[in-house]
Order: C-alpha cells, then structure tokens, then sequence
C-alpha cells in the first residue's frame, strides 16, 4: 500500500473516529492496526462497572494471531473484588462500509460473568439458609453439558440451561424459593443497577427438585425458571418470565407463583 493511499485511510479512520465517538482508543483503526492495549480494557471496565468498585491489575498479556486481523488476550486480577477473569481483544472487519479495521472486545461480557459466577458463594450461603442447594460454577457447566432433555408442551428443551441451578427438597416451600430469588434480584442489581446482567443479557434462575440424601443432580425434577434482566426490566419482570405475562401488580404475582411452585414440589414429592 502506497504511502498516500495509507495517509488517506488514516485520515477517513481518524473523521470517522471522531464522528462515532471512541474509547480511551480509537475503535477504528487501520487494516493492520493494533487491538485496545491492556491499558485500554482496564479503562473500559473501570468506567463501564464503575458501581461495583473495580480496580484491575493486569496478569498476563499474550498474542493469538498477527493475520490477517490482530488479535490479544488479557488476564486482570480484581483487587478491590477478587477474582480473575480474562478477555480478548480484536482487529476485524467494520460493520460499516468503510476501509480499514474496528477494535472490538469481550471484556465487558467476560467481567460481568467472572463477576456474577464470583458471587456463587454469596448465593450458596443465602440458599443454606432455607435449606436449598445450589450447583457451583463446574457442576453447572457439566449438568449444562449433559444435554438431559426434559418434556415442555409437546416439546423437549434441555432440562439443565440456567446460569444459576437452585436444588430445593421435600421441606422446601414456594415462599422460600420466592423469597431466595429476590434476594438475588436485588444482588446482581444492587439499587436497580443492571449494568451487570445487561452485560451478559441477563441472568437465567433455575429451580429444581432434588430429595434429601440425593447426590446426583442429573436426577433433579425441573421446577420453574426466571430471568432476571437489565436496567429498563423490573422485579414484577422476573416474576412474569416465570410465570408468564400478567396485567396484576408484583404482589399478586408472587402470590400465585409461590402457590405454583409449592404445587410442583408436592408433584415431585409423590412422583406425579
């Protein structure tokens, strides 16, 4: 590429920068251009999650590949919240029809779900309380990868698909479970803040069926899911992704799935 010809793509790059708006770099850049430098990522996260206090030191930096695009890996550790968690950045193609490359990254996606399997302990203890298990970040990833279907309608969906997987018993009851999942709401958006889960496009709550003395999760009876979403997405929201829509207010709502779900769990008790 002619000295000229790169002169005129860095200029158009540089207009259309500045026209989009960009971050502590450029997000557009040249063909052969560099990825968000490590400096970069740590900026983005820090501002981006600014209300839960991140403060990240860089571990490790490596290259994947130089070709045709760049692209680079980063492992922070977070002092202030710790745990690690690593993302990727990348030259690729613009999704706009102009020359040159666009910065993009997975960092904002990869925190958000460091951050909400770091809080498996926190909902471990809070299920404890009511007598709930709950699968840790690998047991969820096997029972994930088991593929057990289970019947839905005429249908068959996979049995083991949430984020978090609950497992309650023969003692559990509706209210508690209710009363567990809100707890969780108000965890993974503390104040309403959903800048966690809208990060990871929400959260998926699966509730399950597991007799005492059973220690084979493979075995759980599904109960009911909710999901629990982003900033414009309310409390009464999660209620409604369980139990499906309603015109009632949050307080009727719950009232009927605490009804529900005690009934499930009686049918799972008696092997209906």
């Amino acid at each position: 590429m002619s000295l000229f010809v790169k002169s005129v793509l860095l200029i158009i790059v540089c207009v259309c920068s500045v026209v989009l708006g960009g971050c502590t770099s450029s997000r557009l850049t040249l063909f052969d251009g560099d990825p968000y430098t490590a400096d970069d990522i740590k900026s983005m996260v820090e501002e981006h999650f600014e209300a839960y206090h991140p403060r990240l030191v860089l571990q490790s930096s490596k290259v994947i590949t130089t070709k045709p695009y760049k692209r680079n890996e980063y492992t922070f550790f977070d002092e202030n919240n710790g745990f690690v968690f690593s993302a990727r950045a990348s030259v690729e193609v613009p999704q706009l029809p102009i020359p040159g490359g666009q910065r993009v990254t997975t960092a904002n996606m990869r925190y958000a779900e460091a951050y909400l399997n770091h809080m498996n302990g926190n909902i471990a203890g809070l299920a404890a309380k009511y007598g709930f298990h709950i699968a840790t970040p690998e047991e969820s990833e096997a029972l994930f990868k088991s593929q057990i279907m289970r019947k839905e309608g005429t249908s068959t969906v996979p049995l083991f698909e949430a984020d978090d997987m609950i497992f309650l018993n023969q003692t559990s009851t509706g209210a508690n479970a209710l009363a567990l999942l809100r707890q969780m709401y108000d965890l993974y958006k503390p104040n309403g803040d959903g800048v966690l889960v809208s990060s990871v496009y929400g959260r998926k709550i699966g509730f399950y069926y597991l007799p005492n003395g059973e220690t084979d999760k493979r075995k759980a009876l599904y109960i009911e899911k909710f999901r629990i979403g982003g900033d414009k997405e309310e409390w009464r929201d999660t209620l409604m992704s369980g139990i499906g829509y309603s015109d009632e207010n949050a307080e009727h709502i719950e009232r009927k799935l605490v009804a529900l779900i005690d009934r499930k769990i009686q049918q799972a008790v008696s092997g209906e």
